[in-house]
């Protein structure tokens, strides 16, 4: 073997990443990866260019945020990192020979379609693309299809795909002699108010099933093969379930929402399951394992579990002021990014990661099943 050969071997070791949408290190999801890949947290990941749109333009000086991200990205600059930051994905140089880029993109979701084209131009060989992804299923089409020209793998942000409730939840009903109900229950803590849900509702515009009940219905199509064509029924449980229409503070515009919501779905397979998700729930995700005949519930299993809660207090000493749900949600963050990279780099399969025709087939679902739901809770 050659030493040019030495130094290519080395190289494909290592994944290159590229981050797009940083935003403020400590208060955007963008930051926290930055953050954990910097740390030497995901094995065999290097952070090497940052590109940050928002914080390079002139409309930014004044935002909240800015200082921080400026004085943050010189430190970055000065340290042995040395991360070169950018404002546009077209300006980040070519691969080197034998360097396999990986993408975290993980920007806006309408400025998405736009950043994935870019970051197969400049030479991205795998992307990690936060969900839902696109704010349609034709868009995602078009991504997909441009990846796939490129032979460029689309690997989607679906932490809780890889979650540890979710495995404790699913063997624990696999393992009961009784048929089981599985209810997959999202909890969000905002304030049971029309001041914090119209703020709520206009800024996450898409509803909830694109954004927040999104990563169980990617549990539904990963994991209990739901698809459109492939449901038979689905029924809200009006009990439990609440929409409201209310006024957008900054735009003045009318939004109707889910504040709670749940439904059981059924296929052709004869598969049946159940989502939920509130918004002034609290703060964790549940899997509630039920005796289907009693509806006596036999299990829970949540997210944040104990060992990651006890682990909270030392992120936050080493992280500070970051946001709560970093902290909640770090171990299945950084288990995603691991097997992403180990996929990427040395082949090993990726189970239970969503791929980006697994987010069209959850994008497809939640906009078939917004409709019928709000037509039932009318």
């Amino acid at each position: 073997m050659t030493e040019q050969d030495t130094k290519t071997t080395t190289m494909t070791k290592t994944a290159s990443v590229l981050l797009v949408g940083c935003g403020c290190p400590l208060k955007s999801m963008g930051g926290y990866h930055a953050l954990q890949i910097l740390d030497n947290r995901v094995p065999d990941a290097t952070l090497k260019y940052i590109v940050e749109p928002w914080y390079f333009s002139a409309e930014a000086k004044n935002a909240p945020g800015y200082d921080e991200f400026h004085s943050w990205r010189k430190e970055q600059e000065e340290s042995k990192a040395g991360i070169v930051f950018y404002s546009k994905v077209s300006d980040v140089p070519s691969p080197t020979e034998g360097e396999l880029r990986l993408a975290v993109i993980s920007a806006r979701t309408a400025d998405n379609p736009a950043l994935l084209e870019a970051c197969v131009d400049v030479g991205s060989k795998a992307i990690y693309l936060e969900k839902p992804g696109a704010t349609k299923v034709e868009e995602l089409e078009a991504m997909r299809d441009k990846a796939n020209q490129a032979n460029v793998k689309v690997y989607m942000g679906f932490n809780k795909n890889v979650s540890r409730y979710l495995d404790l939840s699913r063997d624990f009903a696999r393992n009961q002699k009784c048929k089981c109900d599985v209810t997959f229950l999202h909890n969000n803590n905002y304030k049971n108010t029309k001041e914090e849900l119209s703020e709520c509702f206009e800024r996450n515009s898409e509803g909830m099933l694109k954004n927040m009940a999104i990563h169980e219905l990617a549990i539904c199509v990963t994991y209990y093969g739901v698809t459109v064509e492939k449901i038979s029924k689905v029924t809200a449980d009006k009990e439990f379930s609440s929409m409201q229409t209310l006024t957008g503070p900054s735009s003045g515009k009318q939004f109707t929402d889910f504040d709670r919501l749940k439904f059981k779905i059924v296929t052709t397979d004869g598969v049946e399951i159940n989502v939920a998700a509130d918004r002034c729930g609290g703060d964790d995700s549940v899997g509630i394992v039920s005796d289907a005949q009693t509806g006596n519930e036999l299990a829970r299993f949540s997210m944040p579990d104990k060992e990651t809660i006890a682990n909270i207090s030392t992120l936050r000493e080493k992280y500070g002021d970051a946001m709560h749900y970093f902290f909640t949600q770090d171990p299945d963050y950084l288990k995603l990014k691991t097997l992403v990279v180990n996929n990427f780099v040395h082949g090993i399969p990726a189970i239970g990661v969503a791929d980006i025709d697994i987010a069209i087939e959850t994008l497809k679902v939640a906009e078939y099943l917004t409709p019928i739901l709000q037509e039932q809770l009318q």
